[in-house]
């Protein structure tokens, strides 16, 4: 089983769509899917069922469940093939404790936006796992891309001196992953994230 943690400490910088429409490609896949949602909001878990996307969705308390008995459960159980973990904006401990269950690290970051400017705190945190779990991969993921040229390579600048990956495909800005929230996920730029986090 292989757990996916989409993580920013940022708000707004894409985690629950990544998380969702990761999670269907992945099922798409044939990958048996489930995804866990760490944000109080439940954005995850709506969306999902509102969709109909037939995804295992689990709103979890942070605060109250023992996140890595629970992966180390899954991981013993066998059901699933791979967890996507969404998680809240402005909480370091969630982030934290996601990373420390992760295989790889997805790390959502909006083009023309104030994501870089916090970018620091999510590679602390990143840095931090990594010093206790080497094996962790981490992406940078840079979305609402393909419309201003010059401030995604700044964009991307910034995102270099984190010395993590960045991947390869980008995710527009466009009217439907802005409004795709609640319907079924369709996009090919998600199918392309997913090849190269399994290549």
């Amino acid at each position: 089983m292989k757990v996916y943690g989409v993580t920013n400490v940022k708000g707004g910088a894409g985690k629950t769509h990544t998380t969702v429409h990761l999670a269907f490609q992945a099922a798409a896949h044939g990958q048996r899917v489930a995804v866990l949602d760490l944000d109080p909001t439940r954005q995850s878990v709506n969306w999902i069922e509102v969709a109909g996307l037939g995804i295992p969705a689990l709103h979890i308390d942070i605060k109250q469940a023992d996140l890595e008995a629970y992966i180390s459960q899954l991981r013993d159980e066998g059901d699933f093939d791979a967890i996507f973990i969404d998680t809240p904006a402005n909480d370091r401990d969630a982030s934290l404790e996601t990373l420390m269950v992760s295989d790889i690290a997805i790390i959502p970051v909006g083009v023309g936006s104030s994501d870089t400017g916090m970018l620091g705190t999510t590679e602390r945190q990143v840095k931090r796992a990594l010093q206790l779990r080497p094996d962790l991969r981490p992406y940078i993921l840079i979305n609402r891309g393909k419309f201003a040229p010059a401030r995604e390579r700044q964009t991307v600048e910034e995102c270099e001196k984190t010395g993590f990956p960045i991947l390869e495909a980008r995710i527009p800005l466009r009217g439907d992953y802005q409004a795709a929230a609640g319907n079924r996920p369709d996009g090919h730029h998600y199918a392309q994230v997913w090849r190269e986090l399994n290549a």
